[in-house]
């Protein structure tokens, strides 16, 4: 059983490891304190890369995933 069930997900993760592409995902950060206004005090940002909002001693920053194909040339 063990190995049907191997065997199954193998054939099943195969097109998607065959394609080519890569998902990337940053991970969101928080800053609290003084360093999170060396900017700004109230801010609020969005943008390709992601979005982002200050407040008085905390700062939030949330990245967008990437994904990259085979076919870019870098």
């Amino acid at each position: 059983m063990k190995t049907n069930i191997k065997a199954i997900a193998l054939v099943a993760l195969l097109p998607i490891l065959s394609v080519g592409c890569a998902l990337t995902e940053k991970l969101p950060s928080v800053t609290l304190g003084g360093a999170a206004n060396k900017d700004a005090v109230l801010d609020a940002k969005l943008s390709k890369s992601g979005a982002s909002v200050t407040a008085p001693l905390v700062s939030v920053n949330i990245p967008f995933p990437t994904v990259k194909t085979g076919n870019e040339v870098e």
